[in-house]
């Protein structure tokens, strides 16, 4: 029986491959499950519509990631950031505020994987170096960490 792949399963297939399973591996596991649907024409019609339609969807993010990583690159950020008198942070920068901070600035979402902050968190105020990569493209930004007020 020909199987429409709705979940990567482990020795069959993956996503939304088409293959060929005997009758009761499909009728007794696959299609309980809902690992799979039963390959008929319209639905691998639609199958191939959705991927098509996903593919497109990917190509178009894929760009717009690269479009951000050029127009980002060389760029200065600046992120407000509670520290004391010694210009030490109450909490550290992590990947993920900078990456909410990029996200703010432009129209893409930044994933945190694609932020390298070199030796970890950010602990201080100041400038720091950051490294994006993403797409086959990567970027250097210049983080500004400022002091939004000091706690005596």
């Amino acid at each position: 029986m020909q199987v429409i792949m709705l979940k990567d399963v482990k020795g069959v297939g993956q996503q939304s491959a088409i293959k060929e399973v005997s009758d009761g591996y499909a009728l007794n596991f696959l299609l309980p499950r809902g690992l799979a649907l039963q390959a008929t024409k319209e639905t691998v019609f639609a199958a191939k519509k959705q991927h098509d339609a996903e593919q497109q969807k990917s190509a178009e993010s894929k760009k717009e990631t690269q479009a951000a990583l050029q127009r980002l690159d060389g760029q200065k950020i600046s992120i407000k950031a509670r520290s004391n008198d010694k210009g030490h942070l109450f909490k550290s920068i992590k990947e993920d505020d900078v990456a909410a901070a990029l996200s703010d600035m432009g129209n893409v979402a930044f994933d945190p994987a694609m932020i390298s902050l070199g030796a970890g968190a950010i602990k201080d105020v100041g400038e720091h170096v950051i490294h994006l990569a993403g797409e086959g493209m990567e970027a250097t930004v210049t983080l500004v960490i400022e002091k939004a007020r000091s706690v005596n």
